[in-house]
């Protein structure tokens, strides 16, 4: 169900009050206004303005950010998180260079999974491991890019790199009831010099 058919549902559940009781509704809330509002506009200091303008840009940029960290044209099931990006650089035989990031997705995480997770991405130097992962792949019909190559390997790369930094980690098909991996993924852009 999307924002949309929400909206829909929740309309569609309101009923309407009755006019005697809209009209008393209304009378009460004139009657309870406060002078400056009746006015028209309601008194502002002026150092409002920056506070308003600030903050407005701040949330702009936080939720630009979370939202450009996110797979624009994939969903995750609700409770389920994303790691931070992993670097996965590699330069085809052709000299084609793909720029990707890789993400591990779990489910059934905790704080101090996911820190543990993505503290261990974030100390780990992962200079030459897409290049690594491309020269160490079979090479697969149709995949000028290398992106499939690169994918085939990057799976079972990130399911041990995961469970190492969280014992006992399960993956999706594996049994187990604790904290998993449900999918891991990558996003490439070509960098055109």
């Amino acid at each position: 169900m999307n924002g949309t058919e929400l909206d829909d549902l929740f309309s569609a559940s309101i009923a309407p009050l009755p006019a005697s009781l809209t009209r008393e509704a209304i009378s009460l809330a004139v009657e309870t206004k406060p002078p400056r509002l009746r006015r028209g506009r309601m008194p502002r200091r002026r150092w409002m303005i920056p506070v308003i303008v600030v903050g407005s840009l701040t949330a702009g940029m936080t939720v630009s950010t979370y939202q450009l960290s996110v797979w624009p044209w994939v969903t995750m099931p609700e409770g389920n998180t994303r790691t931070i990006p992993i670097p996965v650089d590699f330069t085809t035989e052709s000299g084609h260079f793909e720029s990707c990031r890789a993400y591990v997705e779990l489910r059934n995480w905790s704080d101090s999974n996911l820190a543990t997770l993505n503290d261990a991405v974030r100390t780990t130097d992962w200079t030459g491991f897409g290049q690594q992962l491309y020269d160490e792949s079979a090479t697969v019909d149709d995949d000028p890019d290398g992106e499939r190559r690169v994918g085939q390997a990057l799976t079972p790369a990130l399911f041990e790199f995961t469970k190492a930094a969280i014992p006992g980690v399960v993956v999706f098909n594996e049994p187990g009831k604790g904290v998993g991996i449900d999918a891991v993924g990558m996003s490439c852009r070509l960098d055109n010099p």
